[in-house]
């Protein structure tokens, strides 16, 4: 674009100005082609791998999660008379009478280094109609704070899960979509849950508390029933689960919820709960590393702007000299820096779809031969991912622009055209 042009600018108004400088930007940026592919490769090298390693490392969140979940519980607490196994009990409470006070889901909540805490209740009903003798184990848990039931279904009915529904054990024979008779009532098969060789998940139906107060209102009405479920009361509950949060020791734990009266404690395996806490400490890195990543590409554009701005001195000066004002000179250069990393940002997503292809293929695969299940993020999550990505990618060549441009619209022009100046 020709000086001559440039002169005019002073008359025309705001919204053509702005088009004119946003043109000459444009025209800056293919001016130097080599130097703008550099950049643009640049950024989409860092767009790519941050957005590329985000993706996998919350598909291994949500894989570990869901692995981790399916190992149960770091602890349970149980009335201080029940017979407890180890290896049953961490995922599932056990055939038990006795009972302990649901309030104290709260109170072991409220405790130092306590993520969640699962109530359960075992019940003992039968399932066939007319036939009292059969009879198999069926278990209340909260669906809101569950965290070793729900993770081991594997199939189920294609809606949400709702009151009246019934999740049997990987050895139970009833299928998806049969009807039960707890207590004489009908209930259906909602889903099944995955052989986890722990006996008490296997041969068990489980099913939600609301599902049992249903059931329970109905079996007081028509005076039918087991004497498990007429007799059943939400606030007494057979076991609680509990999850440690990160840094939390089942020692700890153990010592505080000891103190509680009428309960015990039972540990399991403490390579799970160390496992789990290691596991989390390398997730959380990768995530630092991360974001490492996006500030070494806001120093780097940073770093390439200044020099970039410092070679073309001479035409800020002559912009502001013919009578451009400083304000559109530095739109023209922040436009340019937005131009150049959004572009970059953009091919940056397409170099890390193709990364996350090639991790599919590859390790995803050889996981899957396995028999391994890697959880993808949802479809929407990783569309957000990417726009969010790009949009980053843009606002960092905004803000490493942002300084060497002021920097320089703020000179005197005839300091801008000799190269004098700071």
């Amino acid at each position: 674009m020709s000086l001559e042009s440039e002169k005019k600018t002073s008359g025309r108004r705001p919204g053509a100005t702005l088009f004119l400088f946003t043109r000459l930007a444009l025209q800056n940026v293919l001016r130097r082609p080599a130097r703008t592919l550099m950049l643009v490769l640049a950024v989409t090298l860092s767009t790519g791998g941050v957005f590329a390693s985000y993706t996998v490392a919350s598909g291994i969140k949500d894989s570990m999660d869901r692995s981790f979940s399916r190992m149960g519980a770091d602890l349970i607490v149980v009335p201080s008379k029940a017979m407890v196994n180890i290896t049953s009990a961490l995922l599932t409470v056990q055939p038990t009478d006795e009972v302990i006070d649901e309030k104290l889901v709260a109170e072991i909540e409220r405790l130092d280094g306590i993520a969640q805490a699962a109530p359960q209740t075992y019940l003992q009903v039968p399932i066939m109609s007319g036939m009292p003798e059969c009879k198999a184990n069926l278990i209340a848990f909260d669906a809101k704070k569950d965290f070793t039931v729900l993770p081991w279904m594997v199939a189920h009915a294609p809606r949400a899960m709702v009151p009246g529904d019934i999740v049997a054990g990987s050895r139970r024979s009833e299928s998806i979509g049969d009807e039960i008779a707890p207590g004489n009532q009908p209930v259906n098969i909602y889903g099944k849950l995955g052989r986890s060789g722990v006996g008490p998940l296997d041969d068990s139906f489980f099913t939600t508390y609301e599902t049992v107060e249903m059931l329970h209102g109905k079996v007081n009405k028509n005076s039918t029933g087991t004497e498990s479920l007429a007799s059943f009361d939400r606030s007494k509950i057979s076991a609680i689960l509990v999850k440690l949060k990160f840094g939390a020791t089942p020692e700890q734990a153990r010592f505080a919820i000891a103190k509680l009266p009428g309960v015990k404690v039972v540990t399991g395996a403490t390579i799970v709960t160390s496992t789990r806490q290691a596991t989390t400490a390398l997730l959380g890195g990768m995530l630092g590393f991360t974001g490492m990543m996006l500030v070494a590409m806001l120093i780097m554009v940073s770093l390439l702007f200044s020099g970039i701005i410092s070679e073309r001195r001479r035409e800020v000066g002559l912009l502001r000299a013919i009578g451009s004002r400083h304000v559109d000179v530095l739109r023209m250069l922040l436009a340019e820096a937005v131009f150049t990393t959004m572009l970059g940002g953009i091919t940056g997503i397409v170099f890390g779809a193709g990364l996350l292809l090639v991790f599919q293929r590859s390790l995803v695969y050889y996981l899957e031969t396995l028999h391994i299940d890697f959880a993808w993020p949802e479809p929407v999550m990783i569309l957000c991912v990417a726009l969010i990505c790009a949009v980053a990618s843009a606002l960092v060549g905004l803000a490493g622009a942002l300084v060497p441009a002021w920097k320089a619209c703020l000179e005197e022009p005839y300091l801008l055209i000799q190269g004098e100046g700071g």
